[in-house]
């Protein structure tokens, strides 16, 4: 699936503030999480990988360089496969949990950055919100242009290794749902 330049742009200004209900889809996939930290801590640790990552796709050439990971948290880039610096408990346990819930070992820092190439065809969703359901329970809304079936192991990435002890989903919902939990 292509992300636009414009759309990428979009989805970074819905990390700061809740999109209005006006911009939302007519359905979203959501992903159940129950975290081993406060919701809230969860979540700055998401945005905090997701708004690095976000920024290299509309300012850097995908051209099998690199890419600069300098702004990429030092936690997220030391629990990337081959780092060889030591990453905190949450993080390394949540690569375990992943490696447990999808079969597959650690990512690569580059090739995980590389997911958000806007030529891309693999990220099939565009980050839309995250609402809290319980203490240690989040949900997090993607826009997935109505399909059920994407690819999305980099998201489960990422929310296993800022915490997450299950990531269950996706599953389609209303955006009628998503405005709901966005209100209480």
């Amino acid at each position: 699936m292509l992300h636009e330049i414009e759309d990428i742009e979009q989805e970074r200004l819905r990390l700061s503030q809740r999109p209005a209900v006006r911009e939302a889809p007519p359905v979203f996939c959501a992903f159940d999480v129950r975290t081993s930290c406060p919701v809230p801590e969860f979540r700055d640790r998401v945005l905090s990988v997701l708004d690095p990552a976000l920024r290299l796709a509309v300012s850097q050439p995908f051209e099998g360089e690199d890419l600069p990971v300098d702004a990429i948290p030092g936690w997220f880039t030391a629990v990337a496969r081959d780092s060889a610096e030591p990453a905190p408990d949450f993080a390394a346990q949540g690569a375990e949990r992943y490696s447990t819930a999808v079969g597959r070992g650690a990512w690569d820092l580059q090739e995980w950055l590389y997911q958000f190439d806007p030529e891309s065809e693999f990220r099939g969703w565009a980050w839309w919100d995250l609402t809290q359901s319980g203490e240690r329970e989040a949900r997090v809304w993607v826009d997935t242009w109505g399909e059920s079936f994407f690819a999305c192991d980099e998201l489960r990435w990422l929310a296993y290794v800022s915490g997450a002890v299950e990531v269950h989903g996706p599953t389609l919902e209303r955006s009628e749902a998503w405005f709901a939990a966005a209100r209480s």
